[in-house]
């Protein structure tokens, strides 16, 4: 009997841990395991599982206690059976959690795995020892942030590097730009810089608005493309008309695929505050291109300093404008970095490399040993 898996979101959003989730579902469609997806029915996941063919489960995951969705969910566990439910955010986490729990006709409880890509101040034991049977994390940095707390069991909480189809979005930078994107492209020529993010605080745009009006005296045709959407849009606005860069600011919106605009630049950045791991700099160097990112959380996971990537202090708007002002000046020592942060990702971010061990970890377990060769 084919394994079933219950993948479960409840981000209104589509963001990165977004499209890792539907990337794993394809690929594991497509080695026969039997999937389905309950998502919020307005939400951004549900129009793209939608377009990808994927099986949905419309659930509302309106708080963490919600009566309705828990009762949703235990219908559905009760009726599908799946193998392993793997939840994503607090609410469906939580609704699925509890859900499981409450049906008792069911021959085995399945596999309750909770896919962690935040964890603020210090974690409770409890909903990573009892709610959880799993907990996967993106990088090495998030999995030490958790076991600060002693009480929680290393056992339990095991890395999963996320995975790129890699032929896909060599296949997706190939397309063209938006009309809007490429028409003021074509209006704004100049070195390009791309974001790729979701407009929230700590990805970091507000600082690179400063650090991009220090840049212009010496490069004023330097152009910023900023590509997501986000809370901060309107905040974002205020500040390129405050500082006078309307002309080299373009906000792109959600770009699906985003692969065609880091394609086309000279730099992709990612200056978070906070970042469990981040995608973009991994997509960009796949595809070539040179990367700067801020040196915090799990992004030196991604890039080695100064040999496939530059990696600067995050909200440091000096030491931003010193990097990026030598990676425009220094184009083939970036080339180079970029080469070899190709061969890196390629061989360390792949979807099958992603899917073997989440199919080892959810099948098998995992022990502490095998962690620490991770």
């Amino acid at each position: 009997m084919a394994l079933k898996i219950l993948f479960s979101e409840s981000s209104p959003n589509l963001g990165g841990q977004e499209l890792q989730l539907l990337q794993q579902m394809m690929t594991l469609k497509q080695r026969g395991v039997a999937v389905k997806l309950a998502c919020r029915p307005a939400s951004g996941i549900f129009q793209a599982a939608c377009q990808r063919g994927l099986e949905l489960v419309p659930i509302a995951f309106r708080n963490s206690l919600h009566p309705p969705s828990i009762l949703r969910v235990r219908r559905l566990l009760q009726d599908w059976q799946p193998d392993v439910v793997v939840s994503h955010s607090g609410h469906d986490a939580n609704v699925c959690g509890v859900a499981a729990r409450l049906v008792n006709s069911m021959r085995h409880r399945p596999r309750m795995v909770r896919v962690r890509t935040y964890q603020h101040g210090i974690p409770h034991a409890w909903s990573y020892n009892c709610l959880a049977d799993m907990t996967l994390v993106p990088s090495q940095e998030m999995r030490a942030r958790i076991l600060r707390n002693p009480r929680i069991q290393p056992a339990r909480i095991h890395v999963l590097y996320p995975g790129l189809d890699f032929a896909e979005i060599a296949r997706d930078a190939q397309q063209t730009l938006p009309e809007s994107v490429a028409a003021w492209l074509a209006q704004h020529p100049g070195r390009l810089i791309a974001h790729a993010a979701m407009l929230r605080p700590e990805k970091g745009h507000l600082m690179m608005l400063d650090v991009l009006a220090r840049l212009l005296p010496r490069f004023p045709d330097l152009r910023y493309v900023i590509a997501g959407e986000g809370e901060q849009r309107t905040a974002i606005e205020a500040r390129v008309r405050e500082l006078g860069i309307t002309q080299n600011v373009c906000m792109a919106g959600m770009l699906q695929p985003v692969a065609p605009l880091l394609r086309r630049a000279q730099l992709v950045i990612m200056p978070s505050l906070i970042e469990p791991l981040g995608m973009a700099q991994i997509e960009a160097l796949s595809l070539g291109v040179a990367v700067v990112a801020s040196n915090v959380d799990g992004i030196p996971e991604t890039i080695d300093a100064d040999q496939t990537g530059l990696l600067v202090e995050p909200g440091a708007i000096q030491a931003w404008e010193d990097a990026i002002a030598w990676a425009l000046d220094q184009p083939e020592h970036m080339a180079a970095m970029a080469a070899a942060g190709r061969a890196r990702v390629l061989e360390k971010f792949s979807i099958e490399a992603n899917i073997a061990r989440f199919l080892a970890l959810i099948q098998a377990g995992a022990t502490p040993q095998n962690e620490a060769k991770t």
